[in-house]
């Protein structure tokens, strides 16, 4: 390529910024949730910090959670209290801002890492893939443990390989602090304590290994002391975890699936155009290509499988194909005018990937639904049927303290004494619409529709007629 004027420091900036721009944007236009932890894992135990009500998972029955995440965004839903701030998804919108802020700053973190590994223009390559990939949008901005906690291992994974280039006590005290952040957030982190310390140990790095146990001391000890603030005993919910997770194997009841189930999955969620790059960098075996290798291979190995158990992988994909890929394009492309339009046209075709042709399962109508029904001043009590409660989104987006009665199908037989019952006003039905006739019969009419999901409401005089009160569609 021809030779060209520095490259402005304040780029890798814009791309953080831009980048948690596009992740509030995706989460806002296709909302819903990716998963029931989004809501039962942080939001929920907040709302109920915040709000004084909330549904209480099985995790917090058990103690397997601990307070950290939802104590913080407790605290912030708390201060939009005190503003006058209430309305669920303008409170959804402060969360998602938030949780869009912490990548921006794993997004320097990453680009950090790939500058000090491969040159700053392949860094921000990599950066530029990394905010604008239509399959890590769609975990950017929401608050679920397994996205919020790769921006502390990004800045774990930068501090270790600053450690081991030069024996550092400091470089491994922020590499461990990091590193027990990310644990806190997300107890499998740990996983990736293992080739930190086996990269440090076969290098020598006998400082830097010091450093970094301190920095895991320090941050286990507040756990330890939170856990006894708000559970009653040190480490509470460590034990916890470990005694369900690994000594019962109590998250097989969650479904199982073969060690090989992760390898096709994954190869669905990269890039496609950076997998020989990835191979390459992959080839390198350092401490990067070894924490990839690492995890995935722990993961495989436990029976209980989900999709977003591979989150903390999406990110050190782009670091590893990064460098490779940007000595390709390098030699290729003879115009920067060119190179930026070929990212710009990916970047297009991903975002296109995680707003267009988005996966189902994000329960979007629901909770649409469940928002509608909370702002509806005649609600006094809410039967969801057709859903298990698990799938119900709690009291975050509903944001009212009123009986609920959850079924999970239309036609049950214990819905017919619910339906009689004067304290429940409003009847949502998602799914089959087979029970409309029984839901009408019992004095109630059509509110609203979202698509297979229907909101009733009582029907000022209950005569069974069904006739509707609004509009059937619309938003």
């Amino acid at each position: 390529m021809k030779p060209s004027s520095p490259l402005k420091p304040a780029w890798e900036r814009r791309i953080a910024i831009v980048g948690a721009v596009l992740a509030v944007a995706v989460v806002a236009l296709k909302r819903g949730r990716q998963h029931p932890d989004e809501v039962f894992q942080f939001l929920e135990p907040a709302h109920g910090l915040a709000f004084g009500y909330w549904i209480m998972a099985w995790e917090w029955v058990e103690g397997l959670r601990n307070w950290a995440v939802p104590g913080v965004l407790g605290g912030i839903l708390a201060l939009c209290r005190g503003m006058g701030i209430e309305h669920a998804w303008a409170l959804a919108s402060v969360v998602w801002a938030c949780c869009a802020a912490v990548q921006a700053w794993g997004t320097l973190a990453l680009f950090r890492l790939v500058e000090e590994r491969d040159g700053r223009e392949a860094a921000l390559l990599a950066a530029a893939v990394h905010v604008t990939w239509g399959g890590w949008l769609l975990y950017a901005a929401r608050p679920l443990a397994d996205s919020l906690s790769v921006a502390p291992l990004l800045g774990a994974l930068l501090w270790a390989w600053r450690a081991r280039a030069r024996d550092d006590l400091r470089a491994g005290f922020w590499s461990g602090v990091l590193l027990g952040l990310a644990f806190v957030v997300r107890y499998p982190s740990a996983v990736f304590g293992v080739p930190i310390a086996v990269s440090l140990l076969v290098a020598r790095r006998w400082r830097s290994l010091a450093g970094g146990a301190l920095g895991v001391g320090v941050v286990l000890l507040g756990l330890g002391l939170l856990d006894w603030l708000t559970w009653g005993a040190p480490w509470h919910t460590l034990w916890k975890y470990f005694e369900f997770n690994i000594l019962t194997g109590g998250s097989v009841k969650f479904g199982t699936k073969p060690w090989w189930w992760y390898l096709p999955t994954l190869a669905g969620m990269v890039p496609l155009l950076l997998v020989w790059h990835f191979g390459r960098g992959l080839a390198r075996r350092d401490l990067l290509a070894g924490s990839f290798v690492f995890y995935l291979g722990v993961m495989s190995l436990l029976a209980h499988k989900e999709i977003r158990f591979l989150a903390p992988l999406l990110p050190l994909f782009v670091v590893l194909a990064a460098g490779p890929a940007w000595r390709t394009l390098s030699q290729r492309v003879s115009s920067r005018r060119v190179l930026g339009g070929l990212v710009g046209v990916y970047a297009l075709s991903s975002l296109a990937a995680a707003t267009v042709v988005m996966p189902g399962g994000l329960a979007t109508e629901q909770i649409d639904a469940l928002v509608f029904a909370g702002r509806d001043p005649s609600l006094t009590g809410l039967i969801v049927a057709g859903q298990q409660e698990w799938n119900v989104s709690g009291r975050f987006y509903l944001r009212r303290d009123v009986p609920l009665l959850v079924r999970p199908k239309p036609l049950v037989r214990e819905l017919d004494g619910a339906l009689t019952e004067a304290q429940f006003s409003h009847v949502l039905v998602n799914g089959s619409a087979l029970g409309e006739q029984q839901v009408a019969a019992a004095g109630f009419c059509v509110l609203r529709r979202w698509g297979p999901v229907v909101l009733w409401r009582r029907c000022p005089s209950a005569n069974g007629s069904g006739e509707l009160l609004t509009s059937p569609s619309g938003r």
